[in-house]
């Protein structure tokens, strides 16, 4: 009996250990951030400005390192547009508000141009590609009108990227001296009955939009562009509506275009979560990840942090609960949960892992090749369980 109770107290000291070996070895991988916000960073964007700031002493901060800080343009000390203020924890979808615990909560929070201010990221060049994505969560203002949620200020086709809002709804364009087929899609109903407008009203809150073109030339740019509305494919409501969008200055903005913080183009409302992908336009699954990620559902059910991949993270958070009667967010995977965490519940996750990108994405197979397997930790750390064993019984 003394014996079996010194196997498991080793036990869960080396458990303990694993865990700590893990956390250090996996350490890039292992960020204090809500899911969303790691699911965004598993699809590697080249930008990311996550707008957590709540002053405006450090500028606009993106997170990937890749870019200097934006600046705000606007009077932000007395006037109108705010830093800090409060982010989504719901997106309106068909009728009614759809939580959304996976962005960060409260803790979370956003930018707000509120038709007077706007965010100057950079020179426009190093915000252009003919392949790009944008992908970010807007609140709609009591205001109508040209606004700006994202535009890198470009005038070649090939490289032109705008998402705006305008008084029918959501536009994407790509070519500001044409108008029609060849520059700009509209979003309109499910039905294409008419234009979505319900992406501009006041009432209807936070929206999460992710917008994506590629091709060699600007007509064939309009016509790849693509849009997921809260996780939803709506690239089939898409239609020319004739609209010309143009631009100003040379710096690629969030929430306006002019160099005037208060000119019509700046928007109304508020943005968060603006993540850019430059020569990259995003796949299907990699928009589902991002969506599962900010609703916490479509995942795996050893996807124990809800970020839309299994990955250390949830393997740190079995191990921690080794031998425990948790629930299957605990790690207590096999149901029905009727026993503690154990190998069954390990081999369940194991059998699940991505590492930190989606299930086949390039992401997943790169970190692959970076990081050990963790069957290899595993094995390894029961090995070294075992070999302890043989110690005490040579003794």
């Amino acid at each position: 009996m003394k014996s079996l109770i010194l196997t498991n107290l080793n036990f869960v000291r080396l458990m303990s250990l694993a865990t700590a070996a893990i956390a250090v070895c996996c350490a890039a991988s292992i960020v204090e951030a809500a899911p969303y916000q790691d699911a965004v960073n598993a699809l590697l964007p080249t930008y990311y400005y996550e707008l957590n700031e709540t002053d405006t002493l450090g500028g606009v901060i993106d997170s990937t390192g890749n870019a200097d800080p934006g600046t705000y343009n606007g009077d932000y000390e007395f006037g109108a547009p705010q830093v800090g203020g409060p982010g989504p924890l719901t997106v309106f979808h068909e009728g009614e508000q759809i939580p959304v615990p996976g962005v960060g909560g409260e803790a979370n929070v956003a930018h707000y141009s509120n038709n007077e201010g706007h965010i100057r990221l950079g020179p426009n060049t190093l915000y252009g590609s003919s392949a790009i994505t944008v992908a970010m969560f807007f609140k709609a203002g009591p205001a109508q009108g040209g606004d700006r949620l994202f535009t890198n200020n470009l005038a070649d086709p090939l490289k032109s990227f705008q998402v705006n809002v305008a008084n029918d709804g959501l536009v994407i364009a790509v070519d500001p001296s044409q108008e029609g087929f060849n520059a700009e899609r509209t979003l309109f109903m499910p039905d294409n009955s008419g234009p979505d407008r319900r992406l501009i009203q006041s009432g209807s809150g936070w929206f999460h939009v992710v917008a994506t073109t590629h091709g060699n030339s600007g007509a064939e740019r309009a016509e790849n562009i693509r849009v997921w509305i809260n996780g939803e494919d709506r690239t089939d409501n898409l239609q020319p509506n004739v609209v010309g969008w143009g631009i100003d200055t040379d710096m690629a903005k969030i929430g306006g275009r002019h160099a005037d913080p208060r000119a019509t183009t700046t928007h109304s409302g508020a943005q968060d979560e603006v993540a850019i992908w430059i020569d990259r336009a995003l796949s299907d699954d990699d928009v589902a990840s991002l969506w599962a990620a900010a609703t916490g559902t479509g995942g795996p059910l050893s996807d124990l942090n809800g970020n839309g991949f299994v990955d250390f993270e949830d393997l740190t958070i079995l191990l921690a609960n080794w031998n425990k009667d948790v629930a299957a967010d605990g790690g207590n995977l096999v149901e029905p949960q009727t026993t503690v965490v154990n190998f069954a519940d390990l081999t369940v996750l194991l059998a699940d892992w991505t590492g930190p990108g989606p299930a086949g994405s390039p992401e997943a197979a790169l970190d692959a090749q970076a990081v050990p397997e963790p069957s290899t930790l595993v094995l390894a750390m029961f090995g070294l369980l075992g070999l302890a064993g043989l110690r005490r019984r040579r003794r």
